[in-house]
């Protein structure tokens, strides 16, 4: 993580740049961010981005936007949304009816990508074999080696 007002690198925990010293993060996000009541649950097979978004945004409609929770396995999640929903619900008069369609769609799209990713995490191109570089290229030689 980089810090928005320097641009240092910084821990992803820390709550102060340890080089400016300006607050990076509320304590208020740090609890959420780290909670255990908002970490994603791993799964064992990769969950379709377009069809978590879909279901959020089709199920919203109908008045069932955290549904879609229970299908990338986050039932944490599911129970959050589905509190914050009633609320929200009964809080604005149903105005929040026309935005939640578009916000379970993107969050929950946004989320099945993380649970793939934490599935087959991204790989640095290694060599397998010793004396190549990186990609399968040969290893240089300089002119006055001995072979």
């Amino acid at each position: 993580m980089y810090c928005k007002y320097c641009g240092r690198e910084v821990d992803d925990k820390a709550e102060l740049c340890v080089h400016c010293g300006r607050r990076i993060r509320s304590s208020v996000s740090a609890v959420i961010t780290d909670s255990e009541l908002t970490r994603l649950k791993p799964q064992r097979e990769p969950k379709s981005p377009g069809l978590a978004g879909f279901l959020g945004f089709v199920l919203s409609w109908l008045l069932m936007g955290p549904v879609g929770y229970i299908y990338l396995g986050q039932w944490n999640w599911f129970f959050i949304t589905l509190v914050i929903s009633v609320l929200v619900y009964i809080l604005t008069f149903g105005v929040a009816y026309a935005l939640f369609p578009f916000v379970f769609a993107f969050h929950q799209y946004q989320m099945a990508r993380e649970l793939n990713e934490m599935i087959t995490p991204r790989q640095t191109p290694a060599s397998d074999e010793p004396g190549q570089a990186a990609g399968g290229a040969e290893p240089t030689h300089t002119p006055y080696s001995q072979d």
